[in-house]
């Protein structure tokens, strides 16, 4: 499970060049990378759903309400 580890190692570098430039290319990508995510995150739920687990749950699960799961199902939450 992602628990920051990745940008705990970005912020690891040694080289305040290396980091910098490391840092500027990750928040460029940003924009895509959101998407990316949020797409892996809707079908994640939709896929849940399908295993026939309630909304409810699949919100519990991702500290928010079955209401917003279901929406994020749906396409209707793309927001973090």
């Amino acid at each position: 499970m992602f628990k920051r580890e990745a940008l705990r190692a970005l912020e690891a570098t040694p080289d305040a060049l290396d980091r910098a430039a490391a840092c500027a290319e990750l928040l460029q990508a940003w924009p895509e990378l959101h998407t990316f995510v949020a797409d892996v995150r809707q079908q994640a739920v939709r896929t849940a759903k399908a295993q026939g687990h309630t909304f409810r749950t699949i919100g519990e699960r991702m500290s928010v309400t079955g209401e917003t799961a279901g929406q994020i199902a749906a396409g209707k939450n793309r927001a973090w």
